[in-house]
């Protein structure tokens, strides 16, 4: 309340300071000289604008008749023509890209079959030897099998000591020779 003085020991009513009294009466003069009570600068927001400059409508040019097209029709591609119906690219469809996809895939497993059936000797395996009451062979499975995925398929029947893989036909050996007949007998 710094814009009144009150005397501490008077009951009178606060009084404005006379620089307080000069603003509200600014106030009230601006708000008076015009009849909506709006302040100058809002009023000039209001003022419409000038008038546009007058300006005469374009000439105009004057242009060529209309001409038909026959003139032009000894120029278009007949039937016979090359350029008539041109070659459409047909788009490969999901289903020619998926079988061109499993044609690679499968020619890719039979080429690495073949760099293996030529790579291996089974008189220089180190893992040739084993238990046959403990081992599974595992042949005919998809060419994308690893022996990760095959050992974590067979770990449900019990622990499995090794997973080797020659020429794509699986050997598993598992700990103890009781764990392996159960996936024997429901293969």
């Amino acid at each position: 309340m710094g814009d009144y003085t009150r005397n501490p020991n008077s009951s009178a009513p606060p009084r404005p300071n006379p620089q307080a009294r000069q603003q509200i009466q600014q106030a009230k003069a601006i708000g008076a000289s015009h009849p909506t009570g709006l302040t100058t600068n809002l009023l000039k927001l209001f003022e419409p604008r000038p008038p546009l400059e007058y300006k005469p409508p374009p000439e105009k040019r004057e242009s060529l008749p209309y001409s038909g097209m026959a003139e032009y029709v000894t120029k278009f591609a007949e039937p016979g023509d090359p350029e008539y119906a041109p070659p459409v690219k047909k788009a490969e469809t999901t289903a020619e890209r998926r079988s061109k996809v499993h044609k690679r895939r499968l020619e890719e497993g039979a080429k690495k079959a073949a760099e293996e059936l030529e790579k291996y000797d089974p008189n220089s395996d180190p893992n040739i030897s084993g238990d046959p009451y403990k081992t599974l062979f595992v042949a005919r499975l998809n060419y994308e099998t690893t022996e990760h995925r095959l050992k974590r398929e067979f770990e449900a029947y019990g622990p499995i000591k090794r997973v080797c893989c020659a020429l794509h036909f699986f050997y598993l050996t598992f700990h103890i020779p009781k764990y392996f007949s159960l996936p024997y007998v429901l293969i």
